[in-house]
């Protein structure tokens, strides 16, 4: 088994998983697995992707890829395509397969990327295409910290104030974002074959302790980079889109749907959550990242 450390959990793992922070002592809160999962229940007939929640976990099925068993949110266990390659089941491990795992054991997992600036999680949510991890690189290449790229967990249960957990250092970027930054898309390898979005490995700047929340952002299209507040009796909504979990409809959300949504009211009501608008040009990348860095250090001087 290899052994790592990720959302401050020990992962114990029959396929290597790179991407994680190797971790010799680590317990084993999450073990991934191979198994034949002959009792699944999905129809993977003439479909890409099926999924069906049960009493003792997750089932999960993607084309070329395998079946996915999530249960308890300790075990991952893997069916895999006989074409299957590491690559692509590391992505799927390390991307839907975790998120059911840290939403079973009750963590808020949302599709975003997060960045610590001033001793604050600064988190970035909204459509697919409109640069999460390219705002986290950014403001990486700026000084900042990263604490996680797409799957980004908090724990809400601190009756103080929510905190975000480390994920592992790894940003998923497109090419021209990677151009945008310095960098050339060729030196980096693709996260899977025929996929051009890149896997940068972050080896300086990662924070590998918890962080507490302190703010969202909700990216979207603009005319000019600004910050706008975003409508209180839309914040509920927002959160719950981008909720990763929403991936799989209501099958996941229904054993915990009332504890699912106090988790997003409680969220809500706890901490700023507001508009980051800019025109999609990449250039204007670094006076994006001042605006943030600026309104964060507001929010400082105001406590």
């Amino acid at each position: 088994m290899y052994r790592y450390q990720a959302y401050g959990l020990g992962i114990h793992s029959k396929l290597a998983l790179p991407e994680l922070v190797a971790d010799s002592q680590a317990r084993a809160d999450v073990i991934v697995e191979f198994a034949q999962l002959n009792d699944s229940p999905l129809n993977t007939d003439d479909t890409a992707h099926c999924f069906e929640s049960t009493e003792e976990g997750m089932y999960v099925f993607w084309k070329s890829v395998g079946t996915f068993f999530i249960q308890q949110g300790r075990t991952i266990s893997i069916d895999p395509d006989p074409d299957a390659d590491a690559d692509r089941l590391r992505l799927f491990i390390l991307g839907a397969a975790i998120g059911v795992i840290l939403h079973q054991r009750g963590y808020f997992v949302l599709h975003a990327s997060a960045v610590e600036i001033d001793g604050k999680a600064a988190v970035f949510i909204g459509n697919k295409g409109w640069g999460k991890s390219t705002m986290a690189a950014t403001l990486h290449a700026r000084g900042h910290r990263l604490i996680g790229d797409d799957v980004v967990a908090l724990d809400l249960n601190d009756n103080t104030r929510p905190v975000v957990l480390p994920a592992f250092p790894q940003l998923k970027l497109w090419p021209d974002a990677v151009e945008s930054l310095g960098g050339d898309p060729e030196n980096l390898p693709r996260l899977v074959p025929h996929l051009e979005k890149r896997d940068r490995r972050v080896r300086e700047g990662f924070i590998d302790r918890t962080v507490p929340l302190g703010h969202i952002f909700l990216l979207g299209k603009g005319e000019t980079v600004e910050i706008r507040p975003l409508e209180p009796q839309r914040i509920v909504t927002y959160l719950l889109q981008n909720s990763y979990v929403t991936r799989f409809g209501s099958e996941l959300l229904q054993a915990g749907e009332a504890a699912h949504f106090l988790r997003l009211v409680r969220l809500a009501r706890s901490i700023s959550i507001e508009r980051l608008l800019r025109p999609s040009q990449l250039f204007l990348l670094p006076t994006v990242a001042r605006l943030v860095e600026e309104r964060i250090a507001g929010e400082a001087l105001k406590v």
